[in-house]
């Protein structure tokens, strides 16, 4: 990007767009210095400082002459470089007025139709400034969803053509136009109930022409597309399924004698009795009997004891994780104990099993040195504890 003005002109520029930042923007210094710029630049001034004069001068959103400045600065936008382009931000955003309307995506004004309620005025002023920005590259398309927006009718002739510009038009449009156009349509809530209504109409015929369709068990809703499910939702199958069950009152079973007579029974001849029976309820097992006969008691079955107490060995042998005996257990033969270890503990030192370097016990083996030291400290060259004692004579001194 190239830019635009001149380099004597850039600290006027830089405190055009100091001023336009002030809150409340000073527009009064801007005028004076775009002025300046105008005086000093000669006659041909560039484009976008007309633009910026033009906005500033007037506080409209949308006019003429407004348009016309959009429209000649984005038609060398690509040329402008980050000063130019911050410029005529500030220059359009000096009033509140166009701050709504102005928009740089086709998806600002779908966002403007979805609010609640929807800003149509907004919008309409938004496909104007999106017009002129675009250099009518869209204005056929815009043109429809003015149509759409102005117009609330679902059956009038304007209307009708419209949505017929907007269906020959379809094939070419990207997808933030289609949903531009979709939501212009459906701005209308005449055309929405329209809309709804046609396609219910077109579902019913469908429904009609298919007579087998697949269908909900319970509210009798269309499954064609799931034929291995009975029920749409899981509150449908609860609801069939609470609809099935009997009530306490549709029971056709009647209570046996023996339990209406068990539930007037003092309570000492039910717990000396073998079988207590419980509340009164129906029974639906012919076999009950039988099978409540051939069921054994905790009281005449025994616990067997034997596999608790082998898997309780099993379990103790295997948690048991201290593998710092093993060495001394092969070479006694029995395994250690916590005694073994308080006994080793206790054991004297042998005489000259101290290593004078190290001061640790060592076995003779580790001791093969002629000076008392084992072999670990003889590597690592370390002296005996006697070269660190203090003499006599230091030891007098303190």
């Amino acid at each position: 990007m190239v830019s635009t003005i001149h380099p004597k002109h850039r600290q006027s520029i830089d405190r055009v767009v100091q001023a336009l930042q002030a809150q409340p923007p000073r527009i009064r210094p801007a005028l004076q210095e775009l002025k300046r710029v105008f005086t000093r630049s000669g006659a041909n001034p560039p484009a976008i400082l007309t633009a910026c004069a033009t906005l500033l001068n007037t506080d409209a959103a949308i006019s003429g002459d407004v348009l016309a400045a959009v429209r000649n600065v984005h038609a060398e936008w690509d040329s402008y470089g980050n000063a130019e382009r911050e410029l005529f931000n500030q220059c359009v955003w000096s009033s509140d007025t166009r701050r709504a309307v102005a928009v740089t995506e086709v998806n600002d004004v779908t966002v403007m139709l979805r609010e609640t309620p929807p800003r149509r005025a907004d919008a309409l002023n938004g496909l104007r400034w999106l017009n002129a920005q675009t250099q009518h590259a869209h204005q056929a398309v815009f043109t429809v969803c003015g149509t759409l927006l102005k117009n609330p009718s679902a059956d009038h002739p304007a209307i009708v053509e419209a949505i017929q510009t907007a269906h020959t038009l379809w094939p070419g449009l990207a997808d933030d136009l289609r949903t531009l156009v979709m939501t212009c349509v459906y701005a209308s809530k005449a055309r929405a109930d329209h809309a709804r209504a046609r396609a219910a109409a077109r579902q019913q015929a469908a429904e009609a022409e298919a007579a087998d369709v697949h269908r909900c068990a319970n509210c009798d809703g269309n499954l064609a597309g799931l034929p291995e499910m009975r029920y749409c939702s899981d509150a449908c199958r609860t609801e069939a399924e609470n609809a099935e069950r009997p009530t306490d009152g549709e029971h056709t079973t009647t209570v046996p004698a023996h339990r209406i007579a068990a539930q007037h029974e003092p309570i000492e001849q039910r717990a000396a009795r073998r079988y207590v029976d419980s509340a009164a309820e129906p029974d639906y097992d012919e076999q009950w009997r039988k099978v409540e006969q051939a069921i054994p008691s905790a009281g005449i079955v025994r616990k067997n004891e034997s596999g608790v107490d082998a898997y309780e060995g099993e379990r103790k042998r295997h948690g048991d994780i201290d593998d710092t005996g093993d060495v001394l257990s092969e070479l006694t033969g029995q395994p250690m104990t916590d005694d073994d270890y308080d006994r080793l503990a206790l054991l004297p030192v042998a005489p000259g099993g101290l290593c004078v370097a190290c001061n640790l016990e060592r076995t003779p083996t580790e001791q093969r040195c002629t000076d008392d030291r084992c072999e670990m400290c003889q590597d690592r060259a370390m002296p005996p504890l006697v070269a660190f004692a203090p003499s006599r004579e230091l030891a007098a001194v303190a």
